[in-house]
């Protein structure tokens, strides 16, 4: 087996938590320095002020801090948490959505971003891998002991949905050693060693959908879609105002987003045929953490398991199944889907886009099919 040293270096080189994978090495921080004061007394209010419909008026009323100063990485994401809620609370509170963001929140959010290398939206790196808390600080990060730090109009469906996700990316962050594990000693023809370590991620893979399972307790589907989704969906043509930028349109908060969820498909050697399947996800890295993002690209470029399960039968059969347990999850993801979007869109009589800016269900599909032929395609290769 590889050496537990050589898979630090690797996840030290890309950020990746040995612990806790995609999710950040500490815990986010749950307020910033005194001269932003200001920013936090709105998100502390943030939700009353959505429902009372003066949330406009209030982000209107902050002053302009065109250049943050922000020393540390936890400093700047929680800065980027905090305006591209308000961003988006701008744009996309009800009745009637507006296409433009003042300065006061437009210019620290392009200067955040810029820091980041991330899009000026808000992404799954904001609104699930650091908008969270510990209960008890020396407790576990599960839905035992986590709480939000942001939400829109607030309440336990909205608090629900971004945390069953925080829950998936830590039960996720299990596999990433074991998977780096197992594509080393492949590639030195360790073919048991490899195999069992397979069998490992994928119980991981089982519990990952157990997690996603738990959407259901608390989160009601009419909730959701009503309240939480809005807010969640794309900027389209959007004037950045104090800018001399270009109208922007970037793509809302998905579950394309996840890093873990695309590294599996990376280590298991997945690749989607179909162009706008492939290119949709790629684009979606720009939305991730950027060292997260090179990490996918170097798990893609290094030696997957799939290049040699025709050379041992355990690893075939490990490989199969863990094929079989991505399935399972992307069908469990669709039977959301179909439940939170989709049903819920025919009830309005309205078009059910994602809030990535995709046919959820039609994307989705894609991407289970193009797992489900994976695993038709081991056969080829039997020993």
């Amino acid at each position: 087996m590889i050496s537990m040293s050589a898979i630090n270096q690797i996840l030290e080189k890309y950020e990746v938590d040995r612990y806790r994978g995609f999710l950040p090495p500490k815990d986010p921080l749950t307020e910033l320095p005194d001269a932003f004061t200001e920013w936090e007394n709105l998100m502390k209010n943030f939700s009353a002020y959505i429902n009372a419909g003066v949330i406009r008026k209030k982000i209107e009323e902050l002053k302009v801090i065109e250049n943050p100063d922000l020393k540390s990485k936890p400093q700047l994401e929680r800065a980027m948490l905090l305006l591209s809620f308000f961003a988006h609370a701008y744009v996309h509170a009800p009745p009637n959505s507006k296409k433009k963001i003042p300065a006061s929140v437009a210019l620290p959010l392009i200067r955040v971003a810029e820091e980041l290398k991330r899009k000026p939206v808000l992404s799954h790196s904001s609104v699930v891998l650091n908008n969270w808390r510990k209960i008890d600080p020396n407790g576990p990060i599960d839905l035992s002991n986590i709480s939000t730090l942001c939400q829109f109009h607030g309440g336990l469906d909205e608090s629900w949905f971004y945390l069953v996700t925080v829950e998936i990316e830590q039960v996720g962050a299990k596999a990433i050693p074991l998977m780096l594990d197992a594509m080393k000693c492949v590639e030195e023809e360790e073919f048991a060693e490899a195999a069992e370590l397979t069998n490992q991620v994928n119980k991981v893979l089982s519990d990952l959908t157990s997690s996603l399972k738990k959407v259901y307790n608390y989160c009601d589907p009419h909730t959701f879609y009503l309240r939480v989704r809005p807010f969640l969906a794309s900027f389209e043509s959007i004037e950045y105002q104090g800018t001399s930028l270009p109208l922007q349109s970037h793509h809302g908060g998905s579950a394309a987003q996840s890093s873990v969820l695309q590294f599996f498909d990376a280590a298991f050697g997945v690749e989607y045929q179909r162009k706008a399947t492939s290119d949709y996800l790629r684009l979606m890295r720009q939305h991730m953490p950027y060292k997260h993002a090179a990490f996918l690209d170097h798990i893609e470029k290094a030696s997957t398991i799939k290049t040699y399960i025709s050379k041992n039968r355990e690893l075939e059969e490990a490989y199969k199944e863990g094929i079989e347990r991505l399935i399972e999850f992307r069908n469990e993801h669709l039977k959301i889907v179909a439940l939170y979007v989709m049903k819920q869109a025919k009830k309005t009589n309205a078009t059910a886009v994602g809030t990535g800016g995709t046919s959820p269900m039609a994307f989705l599909k894609n991407v289970r099919n193009q797992n489900d032929e994976v695993f038709k395609g081991v056969s080829k290769y039997s020993i």
